[in-house]
């Protein structure tokens, strides 16, 4: 029987089944990765538990029988059985309580240790935020950069323009001189 069919028919947590295989109470098999119980050990531990449950035989008294002095012994011992009997009940009740709340316990420690732990995760979470940013500000310089670039083109290329407007300028101006000497 698998360690999941285990906890179910024992009505306990894996970790639990876990911890009686540690403890030596549940002989177990592994293979591969799927644990193996013997269901002897199951059936031993299933006997045990409803073995322990103590049944106390409540006394059948019929009023009509009973004398009075007999009806003022008997009224503080019914008293008393029906709190036994109420409080057995509340017991049973916690119990269960108790092995469903073990159960989900068993549950959520296997889902987290499954999981990445909170401290990992917001590490991780702190370094993608710090990425981020530091991109955020790499990419404002480089912003600032290409302002600087493209401002530093438009004023060469205004410059470049004034050079050939003056060179024309001259060449015409030559061009004319050359014309009057002639």
């Amino acid at each position: 029987m698998t360690r999941e069919q285990a906890s179910i028919e024992l009505n306990m947590s894996t970790r639990s089944i876990d911890r009686y295989i540690k403890s030596g109470k549940l002989r177990s098999k592994k293979e591969w990765k799927i644990v193996y119980i013997h269901q002897s050990d199951i059936d031993k531990i299933l006997w045990k538990n409803t073995k322990q449950e103590v049944i106390i035989p409540q006394k059948k008294s019929s009023w009509s029988e009973n004398n009075s002095t007999e009806i003022s012994q008997s009224q503080p011992t019914n008293w008393i059985l029906h709190i036994y009997e109420d409080l057995k009940q509340e017991i049973k009740q916690k119990d269960e309580e108790i092995k469903k709340l073990n159960q989900d316990i068993g549950r959520m420690q296997e889902i987290v240790k499954n999981s990445i732990s909170l401290v990992d995760y917001k590490k991780s979470h702190f370094l993608l935020e710090e990425s981020k940013s530091w991109l955020n500000i790499e990419l404002q310089q480089t912003k600032k950069e290409l302002e600087k670039k493209e401002l530093e083109i438009k004023e060469e290329r205004k410059l470049n323009y004034i050079m050939i407007v003056v060179i024309c300028i001259i060449f015409f101006m030559m061009i004319g001189i050359w014309f009057i000497k002639i």
